[in-house]
């Protein structure tokens, strides 16, 4: 996974709004979907930048 898709976005978007953590988010994503080490990175990357109100 090189760089989030809209959609990938919208979806980290949502988990912020419930009220889960950028940590949170990446390990549940990294559960569901069997993703290895960089995506959660690249996850957990996106979820801070998103929850700080920046581009990621």
């Amino acid at each position: 996974m090189a760089a989030l898709n809209d959609e990938q976005l919208d979806e980290i978007r949502r988990h912020l709004d419930e009220g889960m953590t950028p940590d949170a988010i990446a390990d549940y994503l990294g559960r569901v979907a069997d993703l290895d080490l960089l995506d959660i990175v690249t996850i957990r990357s996106a979820a801070v930048a998103l929850s700080r109100g920046e581009t990621p």
